[in-house]
């Protein structure tokens, strides 16, 4: 969620799991970040594949996404490549976008939420599989009569 910091003037910091954070507007850029509620100066980023609690979901986008008054999403970074047409590359368009992705395939862009909306960090990122290094191992040698 901090590709926009790289162009606008935001102190950021990561996020950290089990913190809360709540939906701010930056009026000085037009745009919705997570914040913290101690730091409300401060953009929260967030990693691609965080796990993240909505609290108090209100009722026209619990209707809209089709979840419960509390639910978990994972957060996603969008990247939209600019479409090469002369008509497109007229109109300004955004090629990011930051959207949290719900268990049953809904979506919503975080600029989308509502001032105030409360968000518990549950997980810093998808963890990776943990694979397992295969070591040397000693083996004992065993020896079998064929008779």
């Amino acid at each position: 969620m901090c590709w926009y910091s790289r162009y606008a003037t935001v102190s950021t910091r990561d996020s950290q799991e089990g913190e809360e954070l709540v939906v701010r507007h930056f009026p000085e850029l037009h745009h919705r970040w997570l914040v913290s509620e101690r730091e409300p100066e401060v953009a929260v980023c967030l990693p691609e594949g965080c796990k993240l609690r909505l609290n108090d979901v209100p009722r026209n986008l619990q209707k809209k996404l089709q979840i419960g008054s509390e639910a978990v999403a994972e957060f996603h970074e969008i990247y939209q490549p600019p479409v090469h047409s002369l008509f497109a590359r007229m109109l300004p368009r955004m090629f990011h976008y930051d959207v949290l992705v719900f268990p049953n395939g809904r979506q919503v862009e975080v600029t989308l939420l509502p001032l105030g909306m409360k968000i518990d960090v549950l997980s810093a990122a998808v963890a990776a599989p943990v694979t397992v290094e295969v070591t040397e191992q000693d083996w004992e040698v065993a020896w079998a009569s064929r008779l």
